[in-house]
């Protein structure tokens, strides 16, 4: 082995790197951002619930209300604001509220008990905020057991009786799966198809096919239109192949229409396709290809609510969530999934969506355009 002959082969290879400044650039420089965006997210999103409580009428409601602050006081990732008890339904649509603890307006022997109302589409806030008011319920049962002549602050019949939970969307046989399901299906549609477009349509390029059709009698706009359609049909075939097979292998519940649900998919996957033969243009190999992925898809993935509700993100990352596609896309996709809601309820979601997948269509019909033979 001659080490002289190694170390002229190393030394070629960190020369061609150092005249590729972007890949220089992105080495270094992306793990930063990557890190930078994650120590945000961490350290500074307030993942809190809130439970909404609606008091019983009267001055018994200020010593509901005080008991329930006092024996959470010690919870400092729960909340707990007062509800009116007209604004139910619409607190937890709004998202003030995780749930909703409603007492009757009189606590009597003879009134309705306690009833807890709750966001099903969050498996994991509606079984947390059902353990925590069956041991506040339970809390009000030993004072009541244990209280002497004075008449306890709660009636005992309304205190000891058992817990109602109502569901605003979903119910008790959603799980954490059926939650993520519809974040996952819009980060994996819109990440393959990015990598699949980018990386086919550089080869394009490097293989000159571009520039024999050029020549071809195809004009610029036959050749956009036949490389957009081609790619598209790609990327609407695996929209459904991705969902079919959740809804069909996993088994994961959804209320909403199916054909709303595969829409957004495609919109988004249109937009992705498009972004990929956009952003191929800037890349003259593989490796610059994937340089993009920390750049243009991590940050919609860490900040588009996947991990972290995009409401709990700090002031100046949920501004910038509320600029990718990814976001609306996971919005709409959750809101129609997990809640049943229609196209009038996610339109802005489904126009913002459609709008960044005319821009990328135009942006990828300019890059075409301006090829040379």
């Amino acid at each position: 082995m001659s080490i002289r002959r190694v170390l002229a082969l190393a030394l070629r290879i960190v020369r061609q790197f150092a005249r590729d400044r972007r890949t220089l650039a992105l080495l270094f420089g992306a793990p930063l951002l990557v890190m930078t965006l994650l120590n945000f997210v961490l350290n500074n999103s307030t993942a809190k619930l809130t439970l909404g409580v609606v008091p019983p009428d009267g001055a018994i409601g200020q010593q509901v209300m005080a008991q329930i602050q006092q024996q959470l006081g010690a919870q400092t990732e729960l909340s707990v604001k007062t509800i009116g008890r007209d604004d139910v339904d619409g607190a937890i649509k709004r998202g003030d509220v995780n749930g909703v603890l409603v007492f009757p307006p009189s606590l009597s022997t003879a009134g309705p008990a306690p009833t807890l109302r709750v966001d099903g589409s969050n498996p994991g806030a509606a079984r947390q905020l059902r353990g925590v008011v069956a041991q506040l319920i339970a809390a009000f049962q030993q004072q009541v057991q244990t209280a002497s002549s004075a008449a306890p602050p709660i009636a005992p019949p309304a205190a000891a009786a058992p817990l109602a939970v109502s569901y605003l969307y979903g119910g008790p046989e959603y799980t954490q799966t059926d939650a993520f399901a519809p974040l996952l299906v819009g980060v994996f549609a819109f990440f393959f198809v990015f990598l699949l477009t980018s990386v086919s349509f550089l080869r394009e390029r490097s293989q000159g096919t571009i520039e024999r059709l050029m020549v071809s009698p195809l004009s610029k706009a036959e050749l956009v239109l036949g490389y957009v359609l081609g790619f598209t049909l790609f990327a609407l075939l695996q929209s459904l192949l991705i969902l079919l097979f959740v809804v069909g292998v996993l088994r994961v519940h959804y209320a909403g229409n199916l054909g709303l649900i595969f829409l957004v998919t495609l919109a988004l996957t249109i937009g992705g396709v498009n972004m990929g033969i956009f952003a191929s243009a800037f890349a003259r190999n593989e490796l610059q290809v994937i340089q993009f992925i920390p750049l243009l898809l991590v940050p919609q993935v860490l900040l588009g609510g996947l991990f972290f509700p995009v409401a709990t993100l700090p002031v100046v990352l949920k501004q910038l969530a509320y600029i990718f596609p990814l976001t609306y896309a996971n919005f709409a996709l959750k809101d129609v999934m997990l809640k049943g809601l229609g196209l009038a309820d996610v339109w802005p979601d489904l126009a913002f969506i459609a709008a960044f997948a005319v821009l990328m269509v135009l942006l990828a019909a300019l890059s075409l355009s301006q090829e040379r033979v």
